[in-house]
């Protein structure tokens, strides 16, 4: 199973799961526009970088730590394509980076699959359940 971790605490979460047999980890695409740009553009090359990666078929499922920009891209992304995604609660809840961070956080865990704990165990055991494509949102 190919799977991509995505976020500001990846590293410590894909060091845990590269002990896991059967996961090939994928690294997330480089999409970050030039230093000079600002957030819009940030997230516009992310949704493009993630896009060109998973349409491709490169990612089974989708792990997603904390709520930076790119974070979100992906999220959005995966829930455009029903790739499983899931949210890993971590202590570090990005409260000095502003309101922006709080806003992808609510739409990051309004949109993922499912919500886990930030744990190694709970993230292998979520990858090994069977999973069914993402459904989109309930429209009301």
């Amino acid at each position: 199973m190919k799977v991509i971790v995505v976020g500001d605490g990846r590293l410590a979460a894909r060091a845990a799961l590269e002990a896991e047999k059967g996961l090939d980890l994928v690294d997330p695409p480089e999409g970050r526009p030039a230093l000079t740009a600002g957030e819009v553009e940030e997230i516009a090359a992310e949704l493009r970088a993630f896009q060109g990666l998973l349409e491709g078929g490169a990612v089974d499922r989708v792990v997603l730590v904390g709520s930076s920009n790119p974070t979100l891209a992906a999220t959005l992304v995966a829930s455009k394509m029903r790739i499983p995604a899931a949210s890993v609660e971590t202590e570090a809840r990005d409260s000095a980076e502003g309101e922006s961070f709080v806003i992808n956080r609510r739409l990051i865990e309004q949109l993922a699959d499912a919500g886990l704990a930030d744990d190694p165990a709970a993230i292998a055991a979520w990858l090994a359940e069977p999973q069914q494509p993402s459904q989109p949102p309930d429209e009301h």
